[in-house]
């Protein structure tokens, strides 16, 4: 039905009234006039999908989705807002209502002015789409909350997700299933409190931006080896936690993304709840993104890989994984043993091993001779070749494989005891620049090509 305006005189219907195609498929109507005394209306939707097009919709008083059909919101036009006044009826467990942005030259939003109710109990369907250029969905008033399901307790029973969408942290959403659909981007600080989540071929972002969140988090699946989780600060005034009620599994091995972000400088995200990321099975890949502060002390990481592309400051508990440098302004401090490599990647960032932190794999450098590794204490590391800087002597340090080492310099940051093992060969120099007196113990033969102590910076003993 395309016309200029539908004009609803006092106590009108409008009945859409419309089978499936002879080949079964659904007939898409839809109506793009303007809506006029919509205060008058009764909108009757008996057929499989009918889409509203203009921003008057948002005024038509009341809305009866019948059994098995669809009705949608489309903000393609401009923003709308929806129940000022106005009744959206589930007649049946099955009917479906659509908010969407399918063609809009930007993100619309489609607001609230009152909750969204579910016809009963894990009854009623809904579809959020983002379309070309992403929805949100939120409150008419900033910061009045509204619920979409919830009223009375009752959840509605599916919520799926296409494309980019948002909901402000204003909505809370009671949903019994959420299913993010392949390629799809959704954000939202409520919707964690869904009974079961499914992530697809997608991305799925918690963001604590308007307060600390306490996430179930053994509801969410990662239904596809390349499904994203992203725990996320996105606050410029606040720090804030994630608490999580749960270890983070995938369906099987190597399967699933995990990212953490700390998205201004200045803040801080700590995730808390003495978890474990890929406890049964291990993920694919945890990512640490943001120009801001991460914490997960506590927390144990088993994974495939660690990338880090962070600017701020980051602490990182004992993993399996291998750990590599994507940022050349990385800060890192390992509070737990790495199980797996440490590859600076040719990037000029710091990482720090706290007391009795070890390196079960090789500390290298793919691609470059940079970066700093700094041991705090005693560690044992398996080899380290490629890097800038080794600070050790704070504690007893040992290096288990030799052979043809580059090291710009190593230099003390106490006078423990650096054993070096057999045939540890070192293209670099000792305490050259600066640097305490660490003692030295060549195991088994060995060789420095440059300097090994000045006078201002001498070595302890060698043996």
């Amino acid at each position: 039905l395309i016309t200029n305006n539908i004009n609803f005189g006092a106590g009108s219907t409008l009945e859409f009234n419309g089978p499936l195609d002879g080949g079964g498929n659904i007939i898409t109507y839809g109506f793009k006039g303007a809506i006029v005394n919509g205060n008058n209306a009764t909108l009757n939707v008996n057929t499989k999908l009918l889409i509203a097009y203009d921003p008057t919709a948002g005024t038509i008083a009341t809305i009866n989705i019948k059994a098995d059909n669809n009705f949608a919101f489309d903000a393609s036009a401009g923003d709308v807002t929806i129940l000022n006044g106005q009744a959206i009826v589930f007649e049946d467990a099955n009917s479906i209502l659509t908010l969407s942005n399918l063609t809009g030259g930007g993100v619309n939003n489609i607001l609230l002015a009152a909750d969204l109710a579910a016809p009963g109990a894990n009854e009623g369907q809904l579809i959020f789409d983002g379309g070309v250029n992403g929805l949100n969905i939120g409150s008419n008033v900033a910061g009045t909350v509204r619920n979409i399901g919830n009223a009375g307790g009752n959840k509605f029973e599916n919520l799926f997700i296409n494309h980019v969408v948002t909901i402000t942290d204003d909505v809370n959403l009671g949903i019994h299933d959420l299913v993010i659909n392949d390629n799809a981007d959704f954000t939202s600080s409520t919707a964690f409190n869904a009974d079961a989540i499914q992530i697809n071929n997608a991305t799925y972002r918690i963001d604590a931006n308007g307060g600390d969140l306490n996430v179930p988090a053994a509801n969410i699946e990662f239904a596809h080896a390349d499904a994203e989780l992203v725990l996320q600060n996105s606050s410029n005034a606040n720090d804030r936690t994630i608490t999580l009620g749960a270890d983070i599994d995938p369906n099987n091995d190597d399967e699933g993304i995990v990212t953490l972000n700390s998205v201004n400088a200045g803040r801080k995200l700590t995730i808390d709840g003495g978890v474990t990321f890929g406890r049964a099975k291990r993920l694919q890949a945890i990512k640490f993104q943001g120009a801001g502060n991460l914490g997960t002390v506590g927390i144990t990481f088993n994974t495939a890989n660690i990338e880090l592309d962070t600017t701020g400051v980051l602490e990182l508990g004992a993993t399996t994984a291998n750990v590599t440098l994507i940022n050349d302004a990385v800060q890192l401090t390992q509070t737990g043993n790495i199980g797996g490599f440490l590859d600076f990647n040719a990037k000029n960032g710091t990482v720090t091993l706290n007391n009795n932190v070890n390196v079960a794999g090789a500390v290298q450098n793919t691609g470059g001779t940079n970066g700093t590794l700094i041991a705090l204490g005693a560690s044992n590391l398996n080899s380290v070749n490629g890097i800038a800087m080794l600070k050790v002597g704070a504690g007893a340090v040992s290096i288990t494989k030799g052979g043809n080492t580059s090291i710009t310099e190593i230099q003390g940051n106490g006078t423990a005891l650096l054993t070096l093992p057999a045939n540890f060969n070192l293209t670099g120099s000792i305490n050259k620049t600066g640097g305490q007196a660490l003692k030295l113990n060549f195991t088994n033969g060995g060789s420095v090509s440059g300097v090994v102590g000045t006078a201002a910076n001498s070595v302890g003993d060698i043996t």
